[in-house]
């Protein structure tokens, strides 16, 4: 069942559009760059935003298939929650479900550990007939773990949303994950966070949920 947007954020979108333009965009990728910009603040995403080809339908399909969504830390999974709970109720899982509560190691991260647990766990449960959405916005070590195990012949996900915020390691796993043949929605350079990967799932749950 379609759930309906609140005034404000549809006021919002019409403002959006008015200061942007015309982008190019299909009416999907659109939804996903509005989304962006109602969360960031800042009118200039596109620039920074890219999509592989059919990202946005690919996930579409698997959303609609029954596909887990997995997230780096537990307030993007509250986020998409939120939003899962009034459309397609899609399984939300946080990767640190399956991380150590401390480490001491200091070339690893619990963010990396996590993902590699549950991503091979997954597997062995046979929890892939629909690929899953994963939505990394602040550990890039999470995304690098993944494609690793993807290189090392994992299974893919249906779509990457790498969004990791920061500098260190950011714009490497990025660039990486752009020049992969792995389903993906990137915002390049240090630009990124939960709030925004959460708001570009989301939007892909809206349209998933017609």
């Amino acid at each position: 069942m379609k759930s309906p947007e609140h005034p404000i954020f549809l006021e919002s979108v019409e403002y959006i559009r008015s200061q942007i333009g015309f982008t190019g965009l299909t009416s999907i990728q659109q939804a996903v760059l509005e989304r962006i910009i109602h969360s960031s603040g800042d009118l200039n995403m596109q620039s920074h935003l890219r999509f592989s080809s059919n990202a946005c339908e690919d996930a579409i399909n698997a959303l609609k298939n029954g596909a887990n969504i997995l997230t780096d830390t537990y307030m993007a999974e509250a986020a998409v929650s939120s939003v899962s709970k009034r459309t397609l109720n899609s399984n939300v899982k946080c990767i640190l479900e399956m991380a150590p509560e401390f480490i001491d190691s200091l070339t690893k991260t619990r963010s990396a550990i996590g993902m590699q647990k549950m991503w091979l766990d997954m597997e062995k449960k046979e929890e892939f007939l629909a690929g899953p959405v994963v939505v990394i916005g602040s550990a890039p070590t999470a995304l690098m773990t993944l494609l690793d195990l993807i290189q090392e012949g994992s299974k893919k996900p249906s779509l990457i949303i790498g969004m990791p915020v920061g500098f260190i390691g950011v714009s490497e796993c990025k660039t990486r994950l752009l020049n992969s043949d792995c389903s993906h929605i990137v915002l390049e350079g240090s630009k990124g966070g939960a709030s925004l990967a959460a708001a570009t799932i989301n939007a892909l749950l809206k349209a998933a949920d017609y």
